[in-house]
């Protein structure tokens, strides 16, 4: 048996061990589509407004990041990618910031424009493609440069499909062998899986990983770099990815004070992902994804 939190699973007996770098490699060769479902949350402080209110009558500002849709894969990893995100905020926080855009408070408009519409994000051939309020309006718009996998991660901190990653993950688990019943991005039963697992830092991971500093843009605040976070990568018997998992918890100053990543994949699909056209420059929102919260603010 494994046991996760307080759920034991049975566990396949005399199971052949998977690899996970290899057959994410022949996903690239391939040029292999993916079907994605991702939902996180992340542990907010407390609006003081909510604190004063009668109890239950609001819920905490736990938002909770919902992405779906396609991604392709191919040479180097991730190369385009088709997403809808939608983030869901409590009742009584969403009514407080809508007071607080009101008053003038550009992070609280923005934060509200993210949590009252879908917003798509699609990369094709190195650039970035947004649609939604939070970024300018209706109609896709241009968002600049950015690598394949950018609009798929931000509230997931692993990429799966970059070997660098995988091999420092895969090199560094605690926990490699059988695992048990995993679930798809179509919440279909996969049997026979392999489970790697462990703990790590964000500094470590800044120095394995290129798509981790790229969604930090290239810098990280040693204060950040201290925090730890554990992970968990589910394939199926051959290595390919099913599932991957990340969780952290800084502390009660940090922003977000802690997260959960949760990252479900299905293999039989077709994608064909083409630049969309475009009716001009879009923005960039305040903290459209958690990992914003841990980059370096230009001075």
């Amino acid at each position: 048996m494994i046991v996760l939190g307080l759920t034991a699973l049975p566990v396949p007996a005399q199971a052949a061990a998977a690899d996970v770098v290899a057959a994410v490699k022949r996903l690239q060769s391939q040029g292999a589509a993916v079907k994605v479902y991702q939902r996180s949350k992340a542990g907010w402080p407390r609006d003081p407004r909510v604190e004063a209110l009668p109890p239950r009558e609001c819920g905490s500002r736990n938002d909770s990041p919902v992405v779906t849709g396609l991604a392709k894969l191919g040479r180097g990893g991730v190369v385009a990618t088709d997403l809808r995100r939608q983030v869901i905020t409590q009742p009584c926080p969403l009514r407080f910031l809508k007071e607080d855009a009101v008053n003038g408070d550009r992070r609280a408009a923005d934060q509200v424009k993210i949590a009252s519409a879908v917003h798509r994000m699609r990369t094709v051939g190195g650039r970035l493609y947004v649609s939604g309020p939070a970024y300018g309006g209706a109609g896709w718009r241009t968002l600049g440069k950015a690598p394949g996998g950018a609009a798929l991660y931000g509230d997931q901190i692993i990429d799966v499909f970059d070997v660098d990653t995988l091999q420092f993950l895969v090199k560094t688990a605690t926990v490699n062998r059988a695992g048990g019943t995993l679930h798809d991005a179509d919440r279909r039963r996969v049997t026979k899986t392999w489970t790697y697992r462990g703990t790590t830092t964000f500094a470590a991971l800044f120095r394995a990983s290129k798509p981790f500093r790229d969604m930090l843009g290239g810098r990280l605040d040693p204060r950040v770099g201290k925090i730890s976070f554990m992970w968990g990568i589910g394939t199926d018997h051959t290595g390919v990815p099913i599932t991957v998992t990340t969780v952290w918890r800084t502390g009660p100053d940090s922003l977000p004070g802690g997260a959960v990543a949760a990252t479900q994949f299905s293999w039989d699909v077709k994608a064909s992902i083409s630049a969309p056209a475009t009716v001009g420059a879009g923005r960039d929102p305040y903290s459209d994804e958690l990992v914003d919260a841990f980059r370096v603010q230009p001075r």
